[in-house]
């Protein structure tokens, strides 16, 4: 993930707008290999591929200038119009996740030093490296909270068994905040809280609080919510994904039956003294998500997801890999619950 920081000194430092093009292309192409194995069918993924590569491809081919001092100012422009949407819809394998690794616990302004950097480290080198460094040695790990535990779940096609598993998962741990994975519930219904009533009345006897990944149907709609619900001594309410994760989910283009795109919705989740920063799986892969939270100063980051159809690709590792990214460069712990 570090290493990504490079991408846009490579792609710059090409002699032609085309070999420019070439370049980054062909990196966001290669960051995207398992599309093809997560869809319906390998052409839809290669088609998805090949076009998602291209649009991510557009801001550098525009702001690509031979001239080196163009660089300056050029890379982080085209680093931003990348992150933030519509672009940022599908902004994977940033080369702003590196923040966390390169100037961990400097918080938004990693993030922009981070930008400023990937352009002037070719011309001040030594400066940069000192930065870095000196970002590390003072970085000091956030302390787990003792009273959270994430947990994760197992697949099954068989619904009951799913709900009574969950329910099982939630009685089982003393915590004070109990959290499951995206898909612990499929659907979240009237019915679905009935048979967990006994569940919840034992969270709030006990004063504990739990946090469900779960679809909640859409009235008088094909379409669904996925989002997390809180149940327990404290209900909040919900979180709802604010982007899912295109075509797989969010359907643009038809047919009905996904999940709305969800951009103005909260960045985070208050419970108690927590205010949690929800990323709910795709998310995790993208900057626009976690910006949006960060600006409501969040003091855990709480990664879920449903890891049952990409499991077999490094999509999990890499959604890890950001989570633990992201912790670093705001300086707050993380957990993640998966259901596989």
């Amino acid at each position: 993930m570090a290493m990504s920081a490079l991408m846009p000194w490579f792609v710059f430092r090409q002699p032609t707008r085309t070999r420019a093009a070439a370049a980054a292309f062909t990196y966001f192409a290669a960051a995207s290999a398992p599309i093809p194995w997560i869809t319906d069918g390998p052409a839809i993924g290669i088609g998805i591929l090949l076009t998602a590569s291209a649009i991510l491809t557009l801001p550098w081919v525009a702001l690509w200038h031979s001239a080196p001092s163009q660089r300056f100012w050029r890379i982080p422009v085209a680093l931003l119009i990348s992150a933030i949407p519509p672009i940022g819809i599908i902004n994977w394998a940033s080369p702003l996740t590196a923040a966390g690794l390169l100037f961990p616990g400097t918080a938004l302004a990693g993030l922009a030093t981070t930008a400023v950097a990937e352009a002037y480290w070719p011309v001040y080198p030594k400066t940069v490296a000192v930065g870095i460094l000196a970002a590390n040695l003072l970085y000091m790990p956030p302390a787990q909270p003792p009273t959270i535990q994430a947990i994760n779940t197992a697949e099954s096609p068989d619904a009951f068994q799913k709900n009574e598993s969950a329910r099982l998962a939630i009685h089982n741990v003393n915590s004070n905040l109990t959290i499951l994975p995206e898909g612990a519930v499929r659907r979240w219904t009237e019915a679905t809280e009935t048979f967990w009533k006994e569940t919840i009345d034992n969270l709030k006897a006990t004063n504990r609080i739990a946090l469900i990944g779960a679809g909640l149907p859409i009235p008088n709609s094909d379409e669904f919510h996925n989002s997390v619900i809180t149940i327990g001594a404290s209900q909040t309410g919900r979180f709802d994904q604010r982007i899912p994760i295109p075509i797989g989910m969010w359907k643009p283009f038809g047919p009905a039956g996904g999940v709305p795109l969800n951009l103005t919705g909260p960045g985070t989740l208050n419970l108690g003294e927590q205010r949690l920063a929800i990323l709910i799986c795709y998310e995790q892969l993208l900057v626009w998500p976690m910006l949006h939270s960060a600006l409501e100063k969040p003091t855990l980051i709480v990664g879920i997801s449903n890891a049952a159809w990409t499991k077999h690709t490094y999509i999990p590792a890499a959604q890890e890999a950001c989570l633990q990214a992201w912790s670093r460069l705001f300086g707050i712990p993380y957990v993640s619950a998966i259901n596989l």
